[in-house]
């Protein structure tokens, strides 16, 4: 995911590089280092299963959030300082999971109403967190392994298939449609990573 996620978010930022709000990202930035400290913490010394069934619960209960939401173009902008817990949990699931995108991503839709500057500012939060990611990965050894390297090989075309639709189908989706869309994905996911480590 680490791999993945560097290409993606250099794809999609190189598209869009000039709508980022990058002083979100400066006022969301150590906080999320804070959170990754410990989440790499978490991901060598705690075992998997419990992880993954935090992950499944984590996935369900943001989806049903997100589907539950309504109007959040109306409200006003959240306080900054909701950046600390936001920005800590995003940094450990990031770490543990790769998955600290829907934190953020609930975090900076609610500062952030236009939806490509989101998109924008959210290409760059996924290419900076995941840059630092790698580089703790590396210092830890997690990610020196051959089979992880020739599985994201084989991975990366099959997600830039999924880019260039997300990118196509993006554009002509209204705000209240991305949220279905997104919260039933995750809803989806997480259901079933929960089904599958309780069974």
């Amino acid at each position: 995911m680490v791999i993945i996620d560097i290409c993606a978010s250099l794809y999609i930022g190189r598209k869009s590089s000039g709508e980022a709000n990058i002083q979100e990202l400066k006022w969301l930035f150590p906080f999320s280092l804070m959170g990754m400290v410990l989440g790499i913490f978490l991901l060598v010394q705690a075992p998997s299963e419990p992880l993954l069934l935090i992950l499944g619960l984590f996935a369900a209960i943001n989806g049903t959030r997100v589907l539950v939401q309504r109007n959040v173009e109306f409200r006003d902008p959240i306080s900054k300082w909701w950046a600390v817990p936001f920005g800590f949990f995003g940094g450990a699931f990031t770490a543990l999971f790769a998955t600290g995108g829907p934190i953020y991503v609930s975090y900076l839709g609610l500062r952030i109403s236009n939806p490509k500057v989101l998109r924008a500012t959210m290409a760059f939060a996924i290419f900076m967190l995941t840059f630092l990611r790698l580089s703790l990965m590396l210092v830890t050894g997690l990610i020196l392994s051959w089979q992880v390297i020739s599985l994201s090989i084989c991975l990366i075309p099959v997600a830039f298939l999924g880019i260039w639709t997300g990118t196509h189908v993006h554009a002509k989706l209204s705000n209240a449609a991305m949220r279905i869309a997104y919260g039933s994905i995750l809803l989806f996911a997480g259901t079933m990573l929960v089904v599958r480590q309780i069974t």
